[in-house]
């Protein structure tokens, strides 16, 4: 009976595999960058002193996952991204009638700029933002602000993402 069980499992994996092969449905693989990236530096512009946003760790991040170079050195750089300015916000839209606030829009923002070593700007300034729903549960007042943090996180990936499909797109 085991064995019956492990392979209809075995069978089902299999047949999964193919429908989503067969939908075109592939894994996100390694993007294409223009060779000017190849060593790139991610400016922050969030004040002096102030440690780059989430954004800015995250592009970091899948830039280098991306096969490019990310320097601390500008001098060494042949691409500069910079972000101009990049935060959070939330907002009330819907709230019982004991004025309990139930339901939150919540919106993560950005605006950035691509220029090259040789002072050529590969993107002017360009702004981007993503947004979400957030359901408030008053016996999960923890959970709420756990899943506000998560929900920022996520859109910050969203917005990394973005970025990199945009610069995979430039024809240069």
């Amino acid at each position: 009976m085991r064995a019956v069980r492990r392979g209809v499992g075995w069978s089902g994996m299999g047949l999964l595999a193919v429908l989503l092969t067969g939908c075109g449905f592939q894994l996100r693989g390694q993007a294409q960058l223009p060779p000017e990236l190849h060593v790139t530096y991610v400016q922050s512009q969030q004040g002096v002193g102030m440690p780059p946003g989430v954004l800015s760790r995250r592009l970091q991040s899948l830039l280098a996952r991306n096969g490019v170079t990310v320097t601390r050195d500008p001098a060494q750089a042949t691409a500069t991204i910079t972000i101009l300015n990049e935060g959070s916000g939330r907002r009330t839209v819907a709230a019982d009638r004991f004025d309990i606030k139930r339901a939150y829009f919540l919106v993560y923002y950005a605006a950035y700029r691509v220029t090259l070593a040789n002072g050529k700007t590969l993107i002017t300034d360009e702004g981007l933002s993503a947004n979400r729903s957030l359901l408030f549960d008053e016996n999960r007042v923890l959970g709420f602000e756990a899943a506000q943090e998560s929900l920022v996180d996520s859109m910050a990936d969203d917005l990394a993402w973005q970025i990199i499909r945009r610069l995979q797109a430039i024809k240069s």
